[in-house]
């Protein structure tokens, strides 16, 4: 069993999203420094990192949201790090509110990465269990997708030069603004007093996006249920290839009171020909 390593952030004024409460991308932030600190009890602070070249690069992400948070909500990230056969490292990470409720669960990969070489780190523990298995599958070909420009800045990168997990997530967040902008009309929020929240998902990561790079972000429905649906993006680089995937869950409620909604019949008939 892999030692418990815990560690207490606060929210901001500056973490809640549109809707109002602490945004996904802050839950990583805190998920991203607990690792941090970990990486600094195996021996391996940032201070040496950056001094000995070694670059963090993250890995593909299941993630799972259960409990809103708000301004000044005082959150534990609890964290296990394992070892798989490769050096990667394996993190499983569950982050509490203030009232120790679960608000959110996190596993996910990374590396840790010198002159081309993964690093392995002595006395991370080998794993023990199955890891999560991906459930997302290629796009048909005849699927109807949305297509978009997106300019990854070098604004987004971190201090060891690539893109911290959380830009990442910033880029389909920005794809699935641009969808539904796009083909549903964000104003059809406040006409219908139905939003979306972003439930969970998983993000795989097939080659590590470039800052200051174009891509295209191609955005579909893979499947569509009363209350929620499975929205899909890809991301591709300027030749096509294939970098990254999301799978995400939206849960449909009322804006103005943050309980589950049937999707409104106005937003059904705008992706109806977006679903697979």
């Amino acid at each position: 069993m892999s030692k418990i390593f815990r560690k207490t952030l606060s929210t901001r004024h500056f973490d809640l999203d549109w809707n109002r409460h602490v945004t996904s991308r802050t839950y990583e932030r805190f998920a991203y420094d607990a690792r941090c600190e970990v990486l600094k009890e195996f021996g391996f602070p940032i201070e040496l990192m950056l001094n000995s070249n070694i670059s963090y690069f993250p890995g593909s992400t299941k993630v799972r949201f259960l409990n809103q948070q708000f301004v000044n909500s005082e959150m534990t990230v609890e964290s296990q790090v394992y070892g798989l056969e490769d050096g990667t490292l394996l993190w499983k990470q569950s982050i509490f509110g203030s009232d120790g409720k679960n608000a959110c669960e996190i596993e996910t990969t990374s590396r840790l990465v010198q002159e081309g070489n993964t690093i392995r780190i002595p006395n991370v523990p080998d794993i023990s269990f199955n890891p999560y298995q991906f459930t997302i599958h290629p796009k048909p070909i005849l699927q109807n997708t949305v297509e978009h420009d997106y300019y990854i800045p070098f604004s987004d990168m971190n201090c060891f030069w690539n893109l911290p997990s959380d830009s990442i997530w910033k880029i389909f967040e920005e794809g699935r603004f641009l969808f539904f902008k796009e083909i549903v009309d964000l104003n059809l929020i406040k006409e219908t007093d139905s939003t979306t929240f972003f439930m969970g998902g998983e993000i795989l990561i097939h080659k590590q996006p470039d800052p200051g790079s174009h891509i295209k972000i191609l955005s579909w429905i893979e499947s569509f249920e009363k209350i929620r649906f499975y929205f899909r993006q890809d991301v591709l680089d300027s030749n096509g290839n294939l970098l990254a995937s999301m799978k995400d869950e939206q849960l449909f409620v009322s804006l103005s009171n943050s309980r589950p909604r049937r999707a409104p019949a106005a937003f059904f008939d705008k992706i109806e020909r977006f679903i697979e």
